[in-house]
Formats: structure tokens, sequence, C-alpha cells
């Protein structure tokens, strides 16, 4: 049950997002967005510095 708390009471960042996209508010597309960019951006520096299994 650990981290089910966090998105109901809309206390996290998955929270953000769908609370933000259900009230059609600019706010959830940013994260969105900003979400795409930080994975891409993780995923290539796990590459370059070696740090996947």
């Amino acid at each position: 049950m650990i981290g089910c708390g966090g998105p109901l009471a809309f206390g996290c960042n998955v929270g953000a997002f769908f609370s933000g996209i259900a009230c059609i508010s600019l706010h959830g597309w940013l994260w969105i967005a900003a979400d795409e960019v930080g994975s891409v951006t993780g995923v290539k520096l796990r590459s370059l510095l070696r740090l996947h299994n």
C-alpha cells in the first residue's frame, strides 16, 4: 500500500498531472512535456555513464 496515498491525495507529481489534465489546466500539459524531456535525458545519461545493468 506504500505509494498509494500520495496520488490519491493529489500530493505528488502523478497526482498533479492527473488533476491538472482533468481540470484542463496548462500546468498538467507542461508537466507531461517536462516529464518526457526528463525521461529521455535520463535514459541518455544512463547509457553515456554506463549505469545500465
